[in-house]
């Protein structure tokens, strides 16, 4: 779960960031948040951040201003100890 939820905050920060274009940085975001819902599942949990994650990853059509309000979401749920 911890390198699922490290690998989100990447994501995300390289959303705001813009480091990469639009295709690849909606795949980095894709795959980070198949793999925390997948953790999130393996472990049972059902966090705020998982449950985001869930909603977040069957949403269709995402758009850059999508992208950078869920990277900015991701990194405020995953901010604490």
């Amino acid at each position: 779960m911890a390198e699922s939820v490290k690998t989100t905050r990447a994501a995300a920060v390289a959303i705001l960031a813009k480091s990469g274009n639009e295709h690849c940085l909606r795949g980095k975001l894709t795959n980070a948040l198949l793999g925390l819902s997948s953790s999130c599942e393996a472990e049972g949990q059902r966090s705020a951040l998982c449950s985001f994650s869930d909603r977040v990853v069957v949403t269709t059509g995402w758009s850059v201003t999508f992208m950078e309000n869920t990277a900015k979401e991701l990194l405020a749920l995953t901010s604490g100890p």
